[in-house]
């Protein structure tokens, strides 16, 4: 039976990218990134439907506060989740720096590394040498590596940052937490942001990531994600998770979830999670 599909409005209000009072305090966070399952770190994406920190902190309502003090809270409470363990930061969703929820870390661990131990991934030689300085290196930061590498000053792209976006991609490593500072932009800290292994930091993500099977973590993965923002066009879903699954698996992931979802085709074909 063909349902008519959930609203624009419905999705915007869903995934907190509409005008609100905007997020406060580390436990209403903590609960958004839960309800949406992933969140990009800073703004919006232009045509995906992704939560993003920027816009659920981001108070409009009664008046739109200033950018820059709406950035500072929103650093402040990404921080916190992170330093708290409650989110995992990756750029393995839709290729943009952004936030899993704790609860889907294994799921995500499951399909990236597909049950290959960290010495089996399949990672450049840039990659592989800047593991090495990282697992040796007390809190590495990006500038640190970017020397390791002999990464001229202000060079980018570059060499360093292309390893470190690939070993994040791969699930090997994460970004910590950081203090904001006083004054300046607020995700920009003297100390520099530092990377972790995720093997060390998330072990027990990591052990309860073996015990799942690809397709059953695929589903997961898209059930919460269609659970936040409400619908999405197949297109959409490739997008958002075309680097750690293919069209088949996508597809047999929708199959999988045949109870849970439903086709909705006025205009353009959705698919929507079924709510009770």
């Amino acid at each position: 039976m063909l349902r008519a599909r959930p609203s624009a409005d419905d999705q915007h209000r869903s995934l907190l990218l509409h005008e609100h009072a905007g997020l406060e305090t580390v436990a209403q966070a903590e609960r958004f990134v839960h309800n949406v399952g992933f969140a990009l770190r800073y703004g919006p994406h232009k045509t995906l439907p992704l939560a993003s920190m920027y816009a659920a902190v981001w108070r409009s309502v009664p008046t739109r506060e200033p950018e820059a003090q709406m950035q500072r809270r929103a650093t402040g409470l990404t921080n916190q989740l992170i330093a708290r363990g409650d989110v995992l930061e990756t750029n393995a969703i839709a290729d943009r720096v952004g936030l899993v929820h704790a609860s889907l870390i294994p799921a995500l661990i499951a399909v990236v590394r597909r049950g290959r131990p960290v010495d089996d991934l399949e990672l450049s030689a840039n990659a592989r040498s800047v593991l090495g300085f990282l697992a040796r290196t007390p809190r590495p930061t990006a500038g640190q590596v970017r020397a390791h590498l002999g990464v001229p000053a202000q060079t980018w792209p570059n060499a360093a940052d292309d390893a470190l976006a690939e070993l994040q991609r791969a699930l090997v490593i994460d970004r910590g937490d950081t203090h904001v500072p006083e004054k300046g932009a607020a995700y920009l800290t003297k100390e520099g942001i530092p990377y972790r292994l995720i093997d060390d930091v998330h072990a027990a993500h990591v052990t309860a990531a073996i015990g799942l099977t690809v397709d059953a973590a695929a589903a997961q993965l898209v059930e919460r994600y269609l659970d936040g923002a409400r619908f999405a066009t197949m297109k959409q879903l490739a997008k958002i998770f075309e680097a750690c699954l293919s069209p088949e698996e996508l597809a047999a992931a929708l199959a999988r979830l045949a109870g849970a979802v439903e086709i909705v085709a006025e205009g353009r074909t959705q698919i929507v999670l079924r709510r009770s």
